[in-house]
């Protein structure tokens, strides 16, 4: 059933491209089999920009918006405590499952020979930080490095696979996920107020997926009366305009790289 829906979004996501691609090659080309097959050319070349914008970045994971602000607070109580208890939090929890033992600045699983590395700071986990981090996996013999931070800094993805442990960087979003979930064991909560940025909820709520069916409703009203119309220029753009919006709209919800589950293991 999910790759049926997976599938069935895919052809509508499809389908939104064609029509829009359409609409402007039959207005300037003339010929109906020639229009076609640059649209389907169009329509291609646009779904496949469209799969390595949106489908290729690894952001938040899909979870809900009350999740994404407990994994922020989470987050924030770990930089705003000592480095004792943000260790001793990640010593409790791989404790449930497996035999550890705390060091002072991280957590060794004997088993499985896996350091577990809470670092956490405002600023993206550099190189230098991997390289401080590797170091302690090569002390101790580890063939695994979990590393559990804020943010992470795109060259340290690039760099981290070539070493000789394998490595997994977990940024707060998939350290709530993969651990704090998975193990049922959650640390306090520590809320910083920001001011909500209106216009910012005002763009999230008119490009919501929820959006989709109105503006592609609209669209094809004004594409039909685009036909009976004498001045159809502006139909056109206004539901090219639409149909965009639609199309955002239903691509708009990130999706992520998949990352393995049992991280300690």
């Amino acid at each position: 059933m999910r790759t049926f829906f997976k599938a069935l979004s895919k052809l509508f996501r499809l389908f939104l491209i064609f029509i829009i691609a359409l609409i402007w090659c039959r207005y300037f080309i003339e010929d109906l089999t020639i229009s076609l097959v640059v649209t389907a050319f169009i329509t291609l070349l646009v779904d496949a920009l469209i799969s390595l914008i949106f489908y290729n970045k690894n952001k938040k994971l899909n979870l809900k918006n009350s999740e994404l602000e407990k994994a922020d607070n989470y987050c924030n109580k770990f930089i705003f405590s000592n480095k004792a208890y943000t260790v001793n939090f990640f010593y409790n929890l791989a404790s449930k499952r497996h035999k550890a033992k705390k060091y002072a600045n991280y957590i060794y699983l004997h088993e499985n020979k896996v350091l577990l590395y809470p670092y956490y700071k405002f600023e993206e986990f550099n190189t230098e930080d991997l390289i401080l981090t590797y170091n302690s996996a090569k002390k101790l013999n580890a063939n695994k490095l979990v590393i559990c931070v804020n943010k992470i800094n795109a060259n340290v993805l690039k760099i981290k696979d070539k070493l000789d442990i394998k490595i997994i960087i977990l940024d707060k979003y998939q350290t709530y996920e993969k651990l704090f979930k998975e193990y049922n064991y959650f640390p306090q909560e520590f809320i910083i107020k920001t001011s909500k940025n209106s216009f910012k909820s005002l763009v999230e709520y008119s490009l919501n997926k929820k959006r989709t069916k109105g503006y592609f409703i609209a669209s094809i009203i004004l594409l039909f009366s685009s036909f009976i119309v004498k001045y159809n220029i502006y139909y056109l753009i206004f539901s090219s305009i639409l149909l965009i919006l639609s199309l955002f709209s239903f691509i708009n919800p990130k999706f992520n790289k998949k990352i393995e589950d049992n991280i300690l293991d």
